[in-house]
């Protein structure tokens, strides 16, 4: 017998009445009786119990194509058990990316209010796409030699790209990494990307292909490489704050070197640990 209407239906299960609405026009919940004059549903006391079934498995995520199926068929305690270890997988998901954006929010309000600029540096971590360079290495004393060191450096690597008749984008990369030795700790490598089908190897020029990397921290700068060492101090600090872990290896990516050094253009990046 029908014995509710659909406000008492809604009130019930604490839905609006335009969800039962949307469920009777997916298929999902039919009232048992709809008044031909007045279009008014009415449900059966045992549907509020399929009802029951489908709130329970919204509030865990399901979505409605999918509930609609586990209704429909007979569904075995296995298989409800690997549907809630995909909801399971998902949640904890959103939660660790909602953790990572809390981070981040809480580590740009500390700068801010450290900086009280809106000036401060903006670190984003992105995945940093692979290409091929061509590319010299030296090693270093210490960071006071990396100017000398990327005017001999560049220029070479330009002479042998037109010996070669090869163009590059102009952008240049320039890689930071510790060689464990006391003397030259530091090696710079200067490379100017090329086309996949390019490889030279000459004049102590190596054709190489840098792997792409899933994470990370970044931020862009405007003017001369004095301001680098602010800047990936700000990488760090965000690195740090975040909880993440650093490697020891850093980018500088000249996207901009026309004009002079204070209106350069440069990404650094500093890459990140995998997340377990």
């Amino acid at each position: 017998m029908v014995v509710n209407g659909i406000g008492t239906v809604a009130r019930l299960a604490q839905v609006s009445v335009r969800t039962l609405r949307h469920y009777d026009e997916i298929g999902l919940l039919h009232p048992a009786r709809v008044d031909p004059q007045t279009g008014y549903r009415s449900y059966a006391p045992e549907q509020l119990h399929r009802l029951h079934r489908i709130l329970v498995l919204r509030d865990l995520g399901v979505p409605l194509a999918e509930i609609a199926e586990l209704l429909e068929d007979e569904v075995t305690v296995e298989q409800m058990r690997g549907i809630l270890r995909l909801r399971q997988a998902e949640s904890r998901a959103r939660l660790a990316a909602q953790t990572d954006q809390l981070a981040r929010v809480e580590a740009r309000l500390s700068q801010l209010e450290e900086e009280d600029s809106m000036t401060a540096y903006e670190v984003i971590v992105k995945r940093l796409d692979p290409v091929r360079v061509v590319a010299l290495s030296e090693d270093l004393a210490d960071h006071n030699q990396i100017g000398e060191a990327t005017s001999r450096l560049y220029p070479r690597l330009h002479g042998v790209l037109r010996r070669h008749g090869v163009s590059t984008s102009g952008v240049s990369y320039a890689f930071y990494e510790d060689t464990g030795d006391d003397e030259r700790p530091l090696r710079l490598t200067a490379a100017l990307p090329v086309p996949a089908d390019v490889v030279i190897e000459e004049d102590g020029v190596a054709t190489i292909d840098v792997p792409g990397v899933e994470r990370a921290a970044t931020t862009v700068v405007r003017g001369a490489p004095t301001v680098f060492h602010d800047a990936f101090a700000a990488i760090h600090d965000r690195v740090d704050q975040t909880g993440e872990q650093a490697t020891e290896f850093d980018r500088e990516v000249y996207l901009d070197c026309d004009g002079p050094r204070d209106t350069w253009v440069t990404e650094l990046q500093t890459i990140l640990e995998p997340k377990p």
